[in-house]
Formats: C-alpha cells, sequence, structure tokens
C-alpha cells in the first residue's frame, strides 16, 4: 500500500511553500501585503479541505453501496468507516470553532468575515493583530486552548492508528507525520512547546491559516483511512479461478417410499496453490477476541499423516478390513489465507463396514421350531444393526450378543400353516422409526428323535457291547439343531429257556436286573426294548420307535 492515499497536488505543495515563506517574513517584520498573502494560502487550504471532504463522501457513498450487494462482508467496515467520520468531524469542528472564535474575539460579534459557520480571511479586518490569538491560544498561564487542541489531535492520531494492521507500517507512519504534535526542534538552549511554536504572538491571520492546515491534516487522515477500510473488505477473501459442480446426498441408498435428498451446491477452488490435509486428532484455543484456533496433536507421520493432493483434493483411502457400523474419522485443512498467514478448517466424516454376505430366503422353508431357541440373522441394506429393532408375533426375540446381526427366536405355539406367527422390522433413519416390512413364517415341533444303544438302532450287536453300555440313547438324526433329549423310562424283555421275561428302568440306565437278563443270552437270541420315553428341550415327551437287536 502507498505511504498516502492522497498525494498532494503541484497546487498543494505551493501553498505548503508559500506558508513557510510567510512564516519565516514574519519574523523580519514585514509590510501589511505580505502578511495578508496569507489569506491566499489560507483560501487555497480551503479549496482543498473541500476536495478531501468530497473525495470522502463518495467513499462513504461506495460503502453503502457495497452493503446493500453483502450485507454479511461489508457492515463490519463500514460501521468502522462510520466511527471515523465521527471523529474527524467532531475534530474539525472542534477546530472551526477556534477559528471563528479568534475572528469574533478581534473583530466582534459581528464579523464580516464570518458567513454562518464559515471564515473569510479576505475579510478579517484585525488580520495582523498577535493578541487574540495567544489569549485564546495559549492563556495567560498556559492554560490556553491550544492545549486542548493538542490533546484531541494526539487522540484521533491514536485512534487512526489503532485500525491499521501492524504490517502496514508506511500508513501508519503516514498518519503519524501528518498529524504531528511533537515540539520543534530546539533554538539552541530555549526548548518551545508545539502549543508555543505555533500560536504565541503570531498574527491573526497566520494562527486562522494553522488551524485551515490541521483540518486539512485531519481530512488528510480521514481520506487515507477510509481508502484502507474499503481495501479490507475483500482483502481477507479468497480467490478463486475454478468453480465446480458439486452433489452431496444424504445417502445413495433409499427405499421404497423414502425420499431422496442431496444439497447441489458450487465449489470453488484455487489451482495455484495446493492446500495441505492432515488426518487424525486435532485440538482447538478459543483466543480473547472469540477466534478459534486449530492445530494437529502429535507427530507429523506418528501420530497424524498427510494426504495426497490431487487436482487440490485430498484422496483419503482406509481399508474394510474390520466390520464396524460407525468409523469416524477427520483432520484439517491448511490454506494460505490472503496477505498472508494460513487459515485451519476443521472437518469431520464417518462410514461404517459391513460383511459381504448375500440374502437367500427359500420361500417353503421359512420354519421355526417350537419350543427351542431358533437363530436368525435380521439386516436391513445400508442400515447399522444397532439401528434395527424386530418384533416377534408368536413369542420372543433377543438379541444375540455372539453375532453382529443375529438374533434368537423362541415361538410360544406350534402354527404349522403360519397363520399367525411372522417378524416385522423397524429401522432408525434420519432419527425416526420406520417400519420396512414383515416375513411370516412356520411353526412346527421338534422330530422325534431316535432311540439308540450302543449307537445302534438295532440289527446284530454283541453281548460284550450290550453289557459295556449304560443304557439307551436318544437322538435326531439329520437335524441342524442340538436338541439333547433324555430317555426318561424304557422296558427291556426277551425269551430265556422258553420263558418271557421282561424289566422295566425308571429312567435312561439299565437297571440290575435287565443287566442281568443280558447275562442270560446266548448267540441268536432276541433282546426287545420297548415303550420307551423321552423328554426334550421343548418339555414334550415323546414315544419312540422299538429297537429289536439279535445277539451275534
Amino acid at each position: 500500500m502507498a505511504v498516502k492515499n492522497c498525494p498532494e497536488t503541484p497546487r498543494q505543495r505551493m501553498i505548503s511553500m508559500m506558508y513557510l515563506v510567510l512564516t519565516a517574513l514574519l519574523a523580519l517584520n514585514v509590510s501589511r501585503e505580505t502578511i495578508m498573502a496569507f489569506a491566499v494560502v489560507e483560501t487555497g487550504l480551503s479549496k482543498t479541505i473541500e476536495n478531501f471532504s468530497a473525495k470522502n463522501d463518495a467513499t462513504y457513498g461506495n460503502f453503502q453501496k457495497a452493503e446493500l450487494e453483502n450485507a454479511t462482508k461489508v457492515k463490519p467496515w463500514r460501521e468502522r468507516a462510520d466511527e471515523v467520520r465521527k471523529h474527524a468531524a467532531d475534530l474539525y469542528k472542534y477546530i472551526q470553532d477556534l477559528k471563528i472564535e479568534i475572528v469574533r474575539a478581534a473583530d466582534g460579534k459581528d464579523a464580516p468575515a464570518i458567513k454562518g459557520n464559515k471564515v473569510y480571511s479576505d475579510s478579517i479586518k484585525l488580520a495582523d493583530n498577535m493578541d487574540y490569538p495567544s489569549v485564546i491560544m495559549i492563556g495567560s498561564e498556559k492554560n490556553g486552548k491550544a492545549y486542548i487542541l493538542k490533546k484531541k489531535i494526539n487522540e484521533y492520531r491514536d485512534y487512526l492508528v489503532s485500525l491499521v494492521a501492524q504490517k502496514d507500517k508506511g500508513l501508519i507512519e503516514s498518519i503519524k507525520n501528518n498529524l504531528n504534535t511533537a515540539n520543534p526542534p530546539a533554538s539552541g538552549t530555549d526548548i518551545i512547546s508545539w502549543e508555543v511554536g505555533h500560536f504565541e504572538m503570531m498574527p491573526l491571520i497566520a494562527v486562522i491559516t494553522m488551524l485551515s492546515k490541521m483540518q486539512s491534516d485531519v481530512r488528510n487522515g480521514e481520506s487515507d483511512l477510509l481508502t484502507y477500510l474499503y481495501k479490507q473488505i475483500d482483502a481477507s477473501s479468497f480467490k478463486f479461478n475454478s468453480l465446480e459442480a458439486i452433489v452431496k446426498a444424504k445417502s445413495n441408498f433409499i427405499f421404497k417410499d423414502g425420499s431422496y435428498e442431496a444439497d447441489v451446491f458450487l465449489a470453488a477452488s484455487d489451482t495455484t496453490q495446493t492446500p495441505e490435509i492432515f488426518i487424525g486428532r486435532y485440538d482447538s484455543t478459543i483466543h480473547k477476541d472469540g477466534t478459534i484456533e486449530y492445530n494437529m496433536i502429535g507427530v507429523k507421520d506418528k501420530d497424524y499423516k498427510a494426504l495426497e493432493i490431487v487436482n487440490g483434493k485430498g484422496k483419503f483411502k482406509a481399508p474394510g478390513s474390520t466390520v464396524n457400523p460407525s468409523i469416524k474419522w477427520g483432520g484439517l485443512i491448511f490454506y494460505k489465507a490472503p496477505g498472508g498467514g494460513e487459515n485451519h478448517y476443521p472437518f469431520k466424516a464417518e462410514y461404517q463396514v459391513a460383511e459381504i454376505g448375500v440374502v437367500v430366503s427359500p420361500a417353503k422353508m421359512n420354519v421355526f421350531y417350537y419350543g427351542v431357541d431358533n437363530p436368525v440373522d435380521i439386516s436391513v441394506p445400508g442400515i447399522p444393526s444397532e439401528n434395527i429393532t424386530p418384533n416377534f408375533s408368536n413369542g420372543s426375540i433377543i438379541k444375540d450378543t455372539k453375532t453382529t446381526g443375529g438374533w434368537i427366536v423362541r415361538p410360544d405355539k406350534v402354527d404349522m400353516k403360519g397363520l399367525s406367527t411372522f417378524i416385522s422390522v423397524n429401522a432408525k433413519i434420519d432419527g425416526k422409526l420406520k417400519e420396512m416390512g414383515k416375513k411370516s413364517f412356520r411353526v412346527k415341533t421338534v422330530p422325534d428323535p431316535m432311540a439308540k444303544v450302543g449307537g445302534q438302532s438295532g440289527g446284530f450287536i454283541s453281548k460284550n457291547l450290550l453289557m459295556a453300555q449304560n443304557g439307551v440313547a436318544a437322538e435326531i438324526e439329520n437335524f441342524d439343531f442340538e436338541m439333547p433329549f433324555t430317555v426318561s423310562s424304557f422296558l427291556v424283555s426277551t425269551v430265556v429257556k422258553n420263558y418271557y421275561q421282561e424289566y422295566p428302568s425308571p429312567n435312561n440306565k439299565f437297571t440290575d436286573q435287565q443287566l442281568a437278563l443280558f447275562k442270560n443270552l446266548r448267540k441268536g437270541d432276541k433282546i426287545y426294548f420297548e415303550d420307551i420315553k423321552a423328554k426334550g428341550p421343548d418339555k414334550t415327551t415323546r414315544s419312540l420307535q422299538p429297537l429289536v437287536f439279535r445277539i451275534n
């Protein structure tokens, strides 16, 4: 940025030179014609002030127009510009009031040089008077209004500087120079204050001219700040040279009667610079001014990693090695800010890993078995298992903690035709439960087991093998469920030496009488196991087929 936003014109430089020459001539007590030449300089300064005022008014108008187009972006800077206007107007008016007070003190209340709120220097009668300006500005005890004026100029200067970023040193230096209130260089051992140097024993016309110059400096500082603030509207805006249409859907998977929702927008990017994107944990710090600073946690390439950038986009890839319904990830995007520095933008995302599988539903085999635990897998494509809630119409259904999508169904009654047995499924989607449908099932009784002795269900058996057994067992053959049936009673019978003998057992074990009977068996004899009863996990008692063995 240039040091001055409104450099001096040749006319302004000429006026400044004339002011310096005339000030020097005053010290030589030159003629009244020379003194009155100050009127010419003062008139030139007044014209310069008008030019600054017109320029500043135009800039205020630009702020208002810009705010109509983008209030959110422009309003903060327009408000600062309005504050500058108020500070400048207050100081300008104070100086103008001093000019009027001095002229009226010399020429009277109805001084012809004062018309409205303006002072016409070429009409001042006592233009060469040195008493009135000194009394008003310096005072008898160094307590005149020049001391108040200096304080106000310092406050105005410091206020303008406070609005400028420290990096804009050129503008700061320009403001300080234009509104400088330092004491003039010492002459020998004498130190002259700023107030005395400008207003003590100076002709009235010179004081009026000096005050006009200060008003010009006020408007000049106002102009510099307005130009600076207007540039700040876009100074912090990013410059992009590429636009891309983006469609961001809530989900690419929807259900019948559902809705597909997506955001469609333009994404802007700058192909001339490449951002840095880091994946990992980050923390944030809130500063006193309300701004938030983000930083990655840990050591790069150890605790977090950088993404490969292709055409300004980070490429993230993660293997789906473990089934997980919710994997959260995120990080920070580091992007160079306009005017220097770097902005950090946090982001978060989530995805799920599901087991690869296929659902095959044989329509004729939707069967549950009464009185036992029936395992069943329930899933809805695109919905995590924790968001699925099934209901069973004929008994109970509970979560199987051993599997991800498994459930255990236990029917309460037999339903051979499946008229009243079904599973309905609800799923939580966007925070609301939605019924996903239901499926009917038949409920059958568990098939009868088969009685066995020594693993055999009849035929030839050796006497030794028979004697080595403890009793009669019951097994269900070719059945997918593990169904432990237990024989509760049975009867053993045979013919020994032409006499029919039978002995019962009240459980599944051979009794002593039955074992004694086995000892008397000979090769070719038949032995019968009849009236076999067995109980299963469904709490029913089954009558099993009898067994017939021949001793070999």
